[in-house]
């Protein structure tokens, strides 16, 4: 991320404050249509929102978003939707007066989820649609031989997934992976390169009536899977971790997009989640870096160049010293 060259830094206007109420506040004017450079059209524009932790210049986290913006339209905005958070006290959440429902319900429109399909939407683009199947003289709860209808509704042309996780973290998570017009199949998620995410062995390829395909500017992904399967992630009725990714293309390449979220079946209530311990595994990345990429080869160096260094030892301290 580089500062573009002084003859393009046209802003005028622009500056950075925090206000009084602890918030930090950027304005700036800008050119829309600038040579060489991404025009701001007056209709619908493609933007991305991202903001750090504090005020030094880092990585973003999950801090971040795309989203349409039509200028024409009085702001018409299009972006992720709004998590509600819980522990704000101005927010009333309701209790469930039902301890087990007999039913699945979608908050959305009361809908009974084992009849018909309750929408959840991933980001904007991006559609799932669920719906239960439970057999005859099963309860939802501890049913065997449940089922779930899945649909997946992405705007464009590109490979879909939906994945089943126990933590929220993509290794050692299952994905239902659809690329239009080839396969709709099972994976195991084993890393994160395209030869660690291999489709699961012929016997486990369990889905029904499952389908990928391309159709009015839309992939559309359907499957029946059982949600409870030997030795995979059972779906669950209350709380699941789910994954969701799509490309750019139809061929099965690193994903464009990608998140985690919590799904509710038994209320159809869902939640985008964020990695845990984030700050412990940045600290870790740090203190590796620093360990090996550093330190060592210094440690290193310092043994291998002795003859440079004055006499007396002085190059087994300094070698001792960055090794421990």
């Amino acid at each position: 991320i580089q500062l573009m060259p002084e003859e393009q830094q046209t802003l005028t206007d622009a500056g950075i404050t925090v206000n009084e109420d602890g918030q930090t506040v950027m304005a700036f004017t800008k050119l829309m249509s600038e040579p060489g450079e991404i025009e701001i059209v007056y209709g619908e524009n493609r933007f991305l929102w991202a903001h750090g932790n504090d005020a030094t210049l880092a990585h973003h986290g999950n801090n971040r978003a795309a989203f349409s913006l039509d200028l024409a339209a009085a702001g018409a905005a299009v972006a992720e939707e709004e998590v509600t958070d819980p522990t704000d006290p101005s927010v009333e959440v309701e209790e469930d007066s039902v301890n087990v429902p007999d039913a699945i319900q979608d908050p959305s429109g009361g809908q009974d989820c084992t009849v018909n399909f309750c929408d959840n939407e991933l980001t904007t683009g991006f559609l799932q649609k669920y719906r239960i199947n439970v057999p005859d003289g099963q309860d939802p709860e501890t049913c065997d031989g449940c089922t779930i209808d899945m649909e997946l509704i992405y705007d464009g042309e590109a490979w879909v997934s939906i994945g089943f996780s126990l933590n929220g973290r993509m290794i050692g998570s299952e994905a239902v992976i659809g690329i239009p017009g080839s396969t709709t199949l099972k994976y195991n998620l084993n890393g994160y390169t395209d030869n660690l995410v291999q489709p699961m062995p012929q016997e486990q390829q369990t889905l029904t009536d499952a389908s990928t395909v391309f159709q009015n500017g839309q992939t559309i992904m359907k499957f029946t899977k059982l949600m409870k399967e030997p030795g995979e992630v059972e779906i669950l009725f209350g709380d699941n971790d789910f994954l969701w990714a799509h490309g750019s293309a139809p061929a099965l390449t690193y994903h464009a997009s990608r998140s985690a979220f919590v799904l509710n079946l038994s209320s159809g209530a869902a939640q985008e989640v964020t990695a845990p311990n984030k700050g412990l595994w940045l600290a870790h990345g740090v203190i590796l870096f620093l360990a090996w990429g550093v330190f060592v080869p210094f440690a290193v160096q310092a043994s291998l160049l002795r003859k440079l260094l004055p006499e007396g030892g002085i190059w087994f301290q300094i070698h001792r010293g960055l090794n421990t």
